[in-house]
């Protein structure tokens, strides 16, 4: 790397340049908590001999930041240039769905591995704001990633996500970093009962003082909820009743807040649509326990274009199949020549599902749920083949990022754009395996250096 400074015109113009970077840093004292380090954004730099990802191909070009955007039009002067030696630059990854960013116990490790993988923007669609509130000063912040959260999730009396937290999570996960938790903590932390219209009155208030960056809500088998609203059977699926779910979305949208619907059949990834929610977290169909139920899983083509008529956002988490019949987080994995044909099965219902999306014009998220990062769920996407890599990457690099921070100037190159990109040795049009391949990255200006170790 190629690094000339150039000595400023005057005292005094170099005065004016520090006060207004100082003041543009004044949010940034958090980062020196954080377990990598960056250098701070320059006023302006130079980026010379890059390769640019345009959203169609890369272009070799010069670009800039100044006051930590992006911009083509050289300023009147240039503090720090960087040689990218032909690098090909890209938008950093997003990861739309997973909860891995919680608490204090692991939350350096996890940072350290987001940004060496380039993620750089993070869903957490369940957290418990009790630990998540305590790592606030270490994300959020230039040299750290970027992460929204739910804090907590709407669902009925019995229904998942409960047994998890109070039957698997709380003695196999929480024990051992915070301590033993009495049975029933979780309620109106990691999760909200809603079994009337009074519940959601009552509650809401409770929801809103948590102050989520979006809500999330739980639907599983919709079609059978009348036949399992009272089974006592913990392994039953269910969620909040559906006539509720148009309610929720009016009033996290009264509130300014977009709604994020738990699916698991086609009947649930319906009913969130009708109801108007904004995000759906999963494909359905990971959930299903043998073959013949794949068709349980089937979106149409009326609820694609239905959900691209209503600028609905679907996250992928085509990995998580794998991870729900491993056995782990306390459900059955099948055993042999059983299993393969669940998985197989699972894949092709998938694949299905992703063409028809895809061919609608829906727009998809990439999100893994349980991988360390949303690298796993990018090449398994690539491996089911439904996408070209081109496609693939956009999905990763714009889309995903977008529906984690919607509204925000990031999930491109474009002028004026947030100053975030990764540089990769090799070209990932041509080759898909060159997005591990990550030579410099770069934050809101900040050119981050990870611990080696």
């Amino acid at each position: 790397m190629r690094i000339a400074h150039r000595r400023s015109a005057s005292a005094l113009w170099h005065l004016l340049i520090v006060c207004i970077t100082c003041r543009a840093l004044g949010g940034m004292t958090a980062a020196a908590q954080s377990s990598s380090s960056a250098s701070q954004p320059s006023t302006t730099s130079a980026f010379v001999n890059g390769q640019w990802f345009n959203g169609t191909e890369f272009r070799t070009e010069t670009v800039y930041i100044v006051n930590g955007r992006l911009t083509r039009m050289k300023p009147h002067r240039v503090d720090v240039e960087r040689d990218l030696t032909q690098g090909f630059v890209i938008p950093p990854f997003g990861e739309a769905h997973n909860h891995n960013v919680e608490g204090a116990w692991n939350i350096d490790a996890v940072i350290q591995t987001y940004l060496k993988a380039g993620v750089f923007y993070v869903k957490n669609p369940n957290n418990i704001p009790d630990f998540s509130e305590q790592i606030r000063d270490k994300i959020n912040h230039p040299t750290s990633m970027d992460v929204a959260f739910a804090n907590g999730g709407l669902t009925t009396s019995g229904g998942w996500p409960i047994a998890l937290y109070e039957h698997v999570l709380r003695t196999m996960r929480y024990a051992p970093v915070v301590g033993e938790l009495a049975p029933g903590w979780f309620a109106n932390r990691a999760y909200f009962i809603i079994d009337s219209e009074a519940d959601l009155r009552e509650r809401w208030p409770q929801i809103m003082a948590r102050k989520p960056d979006f809500v999330k809500v739980y639907l599983a088998s919709t079609e059978n909820f009348e036949k399992h609203r009272n089974a006592a059977d913990r392994h039953v699926r269910r969620g909040v009743n559906p006539l509720f779910v148009p309610m929720i979305v009016a009033r996290a949208h009264a509130a300014g807040l977009r709604v994020s619907a738990h699916v698991e059949t086609a009947s649930d990834f319906h009913v969130a649509l009708v109801s108007g929610v904004d995000e759906i977290a999963h494909l359905p169909g990971f959930a299903i326990t043998s073959p013949a139920q794949a068709q349980q899983a089937h979106i149409s083509d009326d609820d694609a274009a239905l959900a691209a008529k209503n600028n609905v956002t679907v996250v992928t988490t085509t990995r998580l199949s794998h991870t729900w019949h491993g056995g782990e987080h306390g459900h059955a994995g099948g055993h042999g020549q059983d299993k393969a044909l669940l998985v197989s099965a699972i894949e092709g219902q998938q694949k299905q599902n992703l063409r028809v999306l895809h061919q609608h014009g829906v727009k998809l998220a990439i999100g893994s749920d349980h991988d360390e990062t949303s690298v796993p769920e990018a090449l398994n996407l690539h491996r089911l083949g439904v996408f070209d890599n081109r496609t693939l990457l956009k999905m990763w690099t714009e889309a995903t990022p977008l529906a984690i921070f919607p509204g925000r100037a990031i999930g491109s190159l474009a002028e004026g754009q947030e100053a975030s990109f990764l540089v990769l040795r090799c070209n990932p049009l041509n080759d898909f395996a060159c997005v591990e391949q990550i030579t410099q990255r770069v934050k809101q200006g900040s050119v981050l250096t990870l611990p080696t170790n």
